[in-house]
């Protein structure tokens, strides 16, 4: 297993609930891989998508850091604790993030998944 190719993924959510009531909902949905460490170069052209300014579609690293994070607090700082916390060794891999932009400004992140990779190429956590 490696990385995959940052960019845009398609996909469907589907929801059953058969009790009290029945319902079910099916609906498209996307969201970003992104390359933590590669971020302003993925934005970089990109006409409809920016880093921490508004934008049609916009990835601000706040809204994945934690509330009473300081000024300097960044992305790659913030998963390398959360390994170490862990037991794991960080050893400089590829991180990516799994994530919905924001839309217009607004912020809807029902799951946010960061996948730590070894500069090896195998999958070292997923939180």
């Amino acid at each position: 297993m490696t990385p995959a190719d940052p960019g845009l993924y398609d996909g469907v959510v589907t929801h059953v609930r058969h009790a009290p009531h029945r319902h079910r909902l099916r609906y498209r949905m996307f969201m970003l891989l992104l390359d933590i460490d590669r971020l302003d170069e993925t934005v970089a052209g990109l006409k409809r998508l920016s880093r921490n300014r508004f934008n049609w579609f916009s990835f601000h690293d706040r809204d994945h850091l934690p509330k009473d994070a300081g000024k300097d607090a960044d992305l790659r700082g913030f998963i390398d604790g959360h390994m170490r916390a862990a037991g794991l060794s960080p050893d400089g891999g590829p991180v990516q993030l799994l994530c919905m932009p924001r839309m217009l400004g607004y912020v809807f992140n029902p799951l946010s998944v960061w996948f730590c990779w070894r500069r090896t190429g195998e999958l070292a956590a997923v939180l």
